[in-house]
């Protein structure tokens, strides 16, 4: 059976011409001659029986199958790249704790130095993580949320995820709330799951607020959302445990003890390979730990 991959010299060919424009240009980055970047090219299109290029006068492109398989290629090689970038940190044995942006920047950054005064022997590597894009490789440990609680097998629940209004003390200072039913003439802060306010004003049993007509903001994601609420631009429903350190500073103020998602948690899975490293019992120790430092209202 033919190898489905193709010369990986010629790949790093083709990714040199789609990066650099032209095959002039590649050949200079690569320090070969502009034939033999016609050679390697050739050779892609008789291995696929697909054209890659066209020639217009003196100059040629890439067709459209030859920009996707470029594309393809190129972040197959970024991906290999990045980790040889990262060969030196593996080799020192870091436990891998990946979690939601949010989830990293509100709550285990600002924990860290407690980690390294409990644990000082044990390498770290905190990523970001995506719970519709899968990492490569999986990390030791993964913080995911689940809206309904269901969680997978495996899964250990690690903190509620109920959710709160709340704003800024300078929005608050503009626009007076006493009781649920003023919070939603309020310019209410929307991220991508709009269902979030009707919701809340069903568990309020106040009537559901229309969409405004002018001004309406959509904030991709959590982070946004709760930027857009430190800045005093309105009001936000967040995650109350994400956001504990801002309420207890004094940065949001929580206007209600009505809540949402009262069944959502915050979860985290280990990978086979994480449940045979020692040093990650002591990642997941500190979770715990973290976990139980949360005000519960």
């Amino acid at each position: 059976m033919r190898d489905r991959l193709p010369p990986l010299r010629a790949m790093r060919v083709l990714e040199a011409v789609w990066k650099h424009g032209s095959i002039a240009a590649a050949a200079e980055n690569l320090n070969v001659t502009q034939s033999a970047i016609g050679h390697q090219l050739r050779q892609i299109e008789e291995w696929s029986g697909v054209r890659l290029m066209i020639r217009e006068g003196r100059r040629v492109q890439l067709t459209d199958a030859g920009e996707s398989l470029a594309l393809v290629v190129h972040r197959g090689f970024s991906g290999i790249r990045h980790e040889v970038d990262r060969l030196t940190m593996r080799e020192r044995l870091p436990v891998t704790l990946a979690a939601m942006p949010l989830v990293a920047q509100n709550w285990l950054l600002p924990n860290l130095p407690h980690f390294h005064e409990r644990h000082p022997n044990v390498a770290l590597h905190l990523a970001t993580i995506q719970s519709d894009q899968p990492m490569t490789p999986e990390p030791d440990v993964t913080i995911l949320f689940s809206l309904s609680g269901d969680l997978p097998a495996g899964a250990k629940p690690l903190v509620n995820g109920k959710a709160i209004p709340v704003c800024a003390p300078s929005y608050l200072a503009r626009h007076p709330m006493q009781n649920d039913a003023d919070i939603l003439t309020a310019r209410l802060l929307q991220d991508e799951d709009s269902r979030m306010w009707s919701d809340w004003a069903n568990a309020a049993q106040c009537a559901v607020p229309e969409p405004p007509t002018k001004g309406l903001l959509y904030l991709a994601g959590s982070n946004l959302l709760t930027d857009a609420a430190l800045a005093g631009h309105g009001v936000a429903i967040c995650r109350e445990a994400l956001i504990a350190s801002y309420l207890r500073d004094g940065r949001l103020i929580a206007l209600s003890q009505t809540a949402i998602d009262t069944e959502a948690c915050y979860y985290y899975t280990l990978s086979n390979a994480g449940r045979k490293q020692s040093t990650v019992s002591q990642v997941v120790s500190w979770l715990g730990a973290l976990a139980q430092r949360i005000p519960h209202r």
